[in-house]
């Protein structure tokens, strides 16, 4: 369930926290392959979600194991082209952590043209664990 909080944020319930959502963005997952196969598009998109992952610190990526097994069973379909990321943040802080801040995650997937992302979104966020998944943030003067 998403609802919009007084500052005209997003509001998702991840797992038992309230996070709101900060950013969003749907990209062409394709871009940049001038020609392929469908199991070449496949290797293309575990390299990138390896590169991001690498690149971003808690990134959650949605159906990972799929995606790797969807490279290695050598599958013959075009896959959803649309790739989404959501930035997500909470007041929620770890235990123990006296210093004045707030927790992230980043979360990514893909989706076709005609899902919502924010639907898609909700759905995938509502099982998490934010304690185990966001990392702490803490404020800079």
């Amino acid at each position: 369930m998403t609802r919009t909080s007084d500052d005209g944020l997003r509001g998702y319930q991840v797992g038992g926290v309230r996070a709101e959502l900060r950013a969003l963005s749907v990209s062409d997952d394709r871009e940049g392959m001038l020609e392929g196969t469908p199991h070449l598009h496949r290797r293309f998109r575990l390299r990138t979600v390896e590169k991001a992952m690498a690149a971003t610190a808690h990134l959650y990526v949605h159906d990972l194991e799929k995606i790797r097994a969807d490279v290695a069973g050598r599958a013959e379909e075009w896959l959803p082209r649309e790739a989404a990321h959501a930035r997500l943040t909470s007041w929620w802080t770890p235990e123990g952590v006296a210093d004045p801040g707030h927790t992230e995650l980043t979360v990514m997937w893909f989706q076709t043209a005609a899902d919502d992302p924010f639907v898609r979104l909700a759905s995938i966020v509502r099982p998490l664990d934010w304690a185990a998944l966001a990392r702490f943030v803490p404020w800079e003067d």
